[in-house]
């Protein structure tokens, strides 16, 4: 049963996702500001004492949030602002915006109505275009989601909130668990890896959108807090 609430809409609010998003915050259903010591000033205490202890850690850049609060890892990576995220949004559009073109061109002659025409252009037309919006929806997640992970010896939690929408997901560690990068996609060509962690089924990844520098740091951040060597 829980046992916080937001103060504004009354949505239910876990222990683990209010360590993770801190003193202040957005509530995920409602947006609105949400002062943490109104609904649960034990863990203001608790996240005082750590600060007190020097747990709070300074992430390359300054933008990632890294503590460790009792044994747990918490990890706030906000969205992603690098070149390579900029570069697909805009590679996206283009995208959309020449099946737009093509797409309106082949229907104004009214062959795609007459049953005339190349109709296995139809199937490859939405593939297109399943391709471009594709695309288009990994960039809105890369550029403005917000990831939250915890990370425990036996466990893995990956929190992901895009435009006031969360989706929550636990991952099961063992003894062979490590963080590594990986390569997520392409960009022109060029490799765009991801933060991925090895677990007993799927791999979670994460922080596709940052630097090298960052995503680095988030590998030996977490292998050593794993106690696994980085590669």
């Amino acid at each position: 049963m829980a046992k916080y609430f937001c103060p504004r809409c009354g949505i239910p609010l876990s222990e683990e996702y209010l360590l993770m998003a801190g003193e202040q915050f957005d509530c995920p259903d409602c947006n609105r500001a949400v002062n943490l010591g109104q609904i649960a000033p034990e863990l203001v205490r608790q996240l005082a004492e750590q600060q007190r202890l020097g747990v709070e850690e300074t992430t390359p850049g300054g933008r990632m949030q890294c503590r460790l609060i009792d044994q747990e890892l918490v990890i706030y990576i906000p969205p992603g602002t690098s070149k390579s995220a900029r570069s697909m949004g805009c590679f996206a559009v283009f995208w959309l915006g020449f099946m737009v073109v093509f797409t309106s061109a082949w229907i104004g002659t009214g062959q795609m109505f007459q049953g005339e025409g190349p109709w296995f252009l139809i199937p490859i037309l939405s593939l297109f275009w399943l391709i471009g919006l594709g695309m288009l929806y990994g960039w809105l997640r890369g550029r403005y989601g917000k990831v939250y992970v915890l990370v425990e010896a036996n466990r893995l939690v990956k929190r992901f909130e895009l435009f006031g929408r969360e989706k929550m997901r636990e991952y099961t560690l063992d003894e062979n668990s490590k963080a590594s990068l990986v390569e997520s996609f392409r960009l022109n060509n060029q490799p765009v890896h991801a933060v991925s962690v090895t677990t007993t089924g799927r791999p979670a990844k994460f922080g596709t959108f940052f630097s090298r520098e960052e995503k680095d740091w988030l590998v030996r951040r977490i292998n050593r807090h794993l106690d696994s060597p980085s590669d």
